[in-house]
């Protein structure tokens, strides 16, 4: 498939900073099924994923870094990909302070600028919410403002998950990150009456409330960990990940 023609660098953003409501609710498995389907409408996608924590070993197959990388069908490096991998599931300020190392926002910056240039669309993934700490004096949404990327949330949208939501929202407002949407994810199963209910009324709730497009949620996939390109790939296909697909190519046109 022909790839499309990279935009001019001034034309506006060429991707987003998928971040997220808390760890462990799916970030990286929306970014991932963007990647595929953005992938299938002929892009040239990048993947970056600046810090990874709890990562066992560089050749760890199971890595967010190494899942994007073949959801993207990226050639790019681990390293360019992720300029940062640490050995404890921790936040990185205190995972590199184990370590002995030091982040740098230049290491991460030059990074981006080569992926950047590289491709049509760039996924960036942070590390889990957007208050958590990179630096002493550095945290996610510092990051997501000087790629000068509109942001994604993905939330949860069982129970609390109104709470985390606005408090995000809000904490990107304050720093004048654009948010493209609010994509809503179903880590557990659906199990009962009451469970279903819940549901119900935290879509409700946002959807009157967040202030920006709230879309899914995303179907609970239960064999994710055990095949997770095989299920990334049917929830690409899904209308939530095509919606934001089309949300994030209509930003890097300005519209």
């Amino acid at each position: 498939m022909r790839l499309t023609k990279r935009r001019n660098h001034n034309s506006g953003p060429r991707g987003v900073f998928v971040t997220a409501t808390d760890t462990g609710v799916g970030k990286t498995v929306v970014t991932a099924a963007l990647a595929v389907t953005l992938r299938k409408r002929g892009h040239a996608v990048g993947v970056m994923k600046p810090i990874e924590t709890g990562v066992k070993s560089s050749a760890d197959v199971a890595s967010d870094v190494a899942r994007l990388r073949t959801a993207a069908g990226s050639s790019d490096t681990f390293t360019e990909i992720r300029p940062y991998a640490f050995r404890l599931p921790l936040a990185p300020m205190d995972a590199a302070r184990l370590e002995k190392r030091t982040i740098t926002l230049r290491t991460i910056m030059q990074a981006f600028r080569t992926l950047e240039s590289r491709h049509d669309v760039l996924l960036v993934e942070g590390a889990g919410g957007v208050s958590v700490p990179i630096t002493a004096s550095l945290d996610v949404s510092d990051l997501i403002h000087q790629m000068k990327l509109p942001a994604v949330v993905v939330g949860r949208v069982s129970l609390g998950g109104f709470n985390h939501a606005l408090l995000t929202l809000d904490a990107l407002r304050r720093r004048n990150i654009p948010v493209l949407a609010l994509v809503l994810n179903r880590s557990l199963p659906v199990q009962t009456a009451t469970t279903r209910a819940q549901e119900r009324s935290t879509l409700y709730l946002l959807r009157q409330l967040a202030g920006v497009p709230v879309i899914g949620p995303l179907p609970y996939r239960v064999a994710l960990e055990r095949n997770f390109q095989n299920e990334v790939t049917r929830l690409a296909r899904t209308a939530t990940i095509t919606k934001l697909a089309k949300l994030i190519l209509a930003s890097g046109r300005g519209t």
